[in-house]
């Protein structure tokens, strides 16, 4: 019997089965203007949601090393801050709550308070230098920075007016405004219950687009909120189908001990913010933090704590494919194995059913302007299709893909992909016109990805409209490291592009026009850049000229044949395969 999922019949009789009564059910509202399918039953804001942490109480929520905290003790520290939030700095409804750090328990607690108050949480990139953070908690107009001792170093002469927490700090002159000893005589209940609508702002994300600074996509409560009922619904979907086509592997021995994952992606992006610790809440999960990525680290932690789910950039997943062949652990109790931020190769999936026969492959698509949603391919349908990027669920999830002119095209046509449910994003903050360049007036968000549906409904990314490029799963703009190259006194121009990559997917090369009586190095350039702009956006590969870039007809610089010349150059050299 075929699985379900393959087919758009298949995967509405699933979802009507599964949503037909309870937690689940579904029904329809009016947001923004636009109907939707929406649950019935999920709570109406962000402060009702992680009520159903208390559910699993005495359960082991965070592992951090060697601390561990219970749900009901997140629970308790989150509302010691989020009292402190409003009695010691005044944090009102709406205002902007910024924070930068590690993977630390701390960042959780500040989420769950900043937005159990109905504030508004602004998680910044921790990867970011001092000119980039100030941009952040400028733009988003931040009452207040809650960081760890690197973060804070990097904004030390910034901002000096914007009160500060310091997390985990061994700077003496931090200790008048450490965590713990600013929420450690608040309550552990919440104090004050402000009343928190559907459709308040709960959330500013960055997210670098194709145009210079990063634009802060502003989500809502119901929004995120959605995000982890529709991967319970597809979770669901998924263990009915294994029944009904006799598939079903589940062991008994999964009720013997807590589900568990390993979370070793930011969490100040949305797949780690709400694919691991907000879904973790809700389903009960054991959430194991890494301090930095290793995959050895990740197989010793995923054997130890008996990790159930993986969910990482595929890079990742392909390194604890290969750690695991070279040196292998007990890891039985690894049943999903899964990637997204960015492609993944098909051969990284038949590697991971060759040496990981017990794991399921999976990788999701999505934005942060969709709450991370989009699509979704998983298990055995994935290994049929290890091309496709997935499918949307009916009802709760639309996929389109349009022409230059916004004409709708018919299947295995490549054009624009766009999204549209219940989780879009409300729009830009401050940036209106951007808005409206990627939101349509009818709900649909413009991806800016190249992509084509097949007869059955299953998504095919193929190129990418933006001048962006995803390396291991960050969006660099390349328009802003160009700009940042070009203030470098001895360039007169440069041009930013992406080249293929094995291990992180993408990485950027760059063609720079320098002046006539410069020798600009690699050496030098990059250690300019690392001063402006976060590691990740610094190019691996350089060339240098003092001809002018080349130009295409209309005197825009040829970036697509440059990219092309420089792809062919850097495998005739060994560089990429």
């Amino acid at each position: 019997m075929e699985n379900k999922l393959l087919s758009v019949e298949g995967r509405l009789e699933l979802l009507n089965e599964v949503t037909k009564e309870g937690l689940l059910s579904l029904s329809t509202t009016e947001i923004r203007g636009n109907d939707y399918h929406v649950f019935d039953n999920a709570p109406t804001n962000l402060r009702e949601y992680y009520q159903l942490g208390f559910m699993h109480g005495d359960w082991t929520h965070i592992v951090y090393e060697g601390e561990r905290f219970q749900f009901k003790e997140t629970m308790e520290k989150s509302n010691q801050l989020a009292n402190s939030l409003i009695n010691d700095f005044g944090i009102q409804k709406g205002d902007k709550v910024a924070f930068s750090m590690r993977n630390y328990p701390e960042w959780m607690f500040t989420y769950i308070a900043t937005t159990s108050i109905g504030a508004i949480a602004v998680p910044l990139n921790s990867w970011w230098k001092g000119d980039e953070l100030e941009y952040g908690l400028v733009n988003s107009e931040a009452k207040l920075f809650i960081a760890d001792e690197e973060r804070l170093d990097r904004v030390q002469d910034i901002l000096p007016n914007l009160p500060r927490i310091a997390v985990r700090s061994s700077n003496p002159e931090h200790s008048q405004i450490d965590f713990d000893q600013i929420i450690k005589n608040s309550s552990i209940d919440l104090e004050t219950e402000i009343e928190i609508l559907p459709e308040d702002e709960a959330s500013i994300m960055y997210t670098s687009g194709s145009t210079g600074h990063p634009k802060g996509v502003v989500l809502t409560h119901r929004g995120i909120i959605f995000a982890p009922f529709y991967w319970i619904t597809i979770t669901t979907m998924g263990k009915l189908a294994e029944i009904e086509t006799g598939k079903n592997t589940e062991e008994d021995s999964e009720n013997s001990y807590q589900t568990a994952t390993l979370l070793s992606v930011p969490l100040f992006h949305v797949t780690g913010c709400h694919a691991i610790f907000l879904l973790s809440i809700a389903v009960g999960r054991k959430t194991v933090m890494m301090y930095k990525w290793d995959p050895e680290k990740a197989l010793d932690l995923i054997e130890a704590e008996k990790i159930s789910a993986f969910t990482g950039v595929p890079t990742m997943s392909s390194e604890i494919v290969e750690a695991q062949r070279k040196n292998p652990r007990n890891i039985d109790t690894l049943k999903d194995l899964l990637g997204g931020g960015s492609a993944r190769p098909p051969e990284q999936v038949r590697k991971q059913k060759e040496y990981l026969p017990k794991t399921n492959p999976g990788i999701g698509y999505g934005m942060t302007e969709t709450n991370a949603l989009g699509a979704n391919n998983t298990g055995e349908v994935y290994v049929q299709k290890p091309e496709s990027t997935g499918y949307a669920l009916p009802l709760l999830m639309d996929l389109k893909v349009i022409d230059d002119d916004g004409n709708d095209l018919s299947t295995n046509e490549s054009g624009e992909v766009c999204i549209k449910s219940a989780s879009t994003f409300k729009g830009y903050w401050k940036n209106q016109e951007a808005t409206d360049q990627a939101l349509t007036p009818d709900g649909w968000v413009k991806t800016g990805d190249i992509g084509y549906l097949d007869d059955q409904g299953f998504l095919y990314i193929n190129d990418r409209k933006k001048d962006l490029v995803i390396r291991g799963g960050e969006n660099i703009s390349c328009i802003e490291v160009e700009s940042m190259i070009c203030e470098h006194p001895s360039v007169l121009e440069a041009s930013v592009f992406g080249v293929p990559d094995d291990r992180l997917g993408e990485i950027l090369a760059t063609y720079i026009c320098i002046r006539e009586d410069s020798n600009l190095s690699e050496e030098e350039i990059s250690s300019f850049l690392a001063e402006k702009i976060a590691n990740f956006k610094i190019p691996t590969h350089y060339r240098f000229q003092k001809d002018k870039l080349p130009r295409i007809a209309s005197g825009k610089i040829a970036k697509i044949d440059m990219r092309k010349e420089a792809v062919e150059l850097l495998k005739s050299n060994g560089n990429i395969k």
